[in-house]
């Protein structure tokens, strides 16, 4: 009766050693697939940053224009 415990126990501990991996999923590899680089689009429209600057650059203009002519009317004669 002893041999028959020490069987069935080895049985049972090979059984489970056995059975531990076959519960995960099958690995199937799957074929690659090149993905298509996309253009990338301007956040703005090519034309803001020339009118942004011929902007600032009449605010300039305006800004430095400075008329002496009301200080020489002060002047004495």
């Amino acid at each position: 009766m002893k041999k028959f415990w020490v069987i069935l126990g080895a049985l049972i501990v090979a059984g489970v050693s056995a059975y531990a991996g076959g519960l995960a999923d099958a690995i199937t590899e799957t074929v690659p697939v090149m993905a298509e680089p996309m253009e990338a689009k301007p956040s703005l429209p090519s034309w803001v940053i020339p009118a942004a600057v011929i902007a600032l650059l009449i605010g300039v203009a305006v800004a430095a224009n400075d008329d002496d002519d009301d200080e020489d009317d002060s002047a004495p004669v």
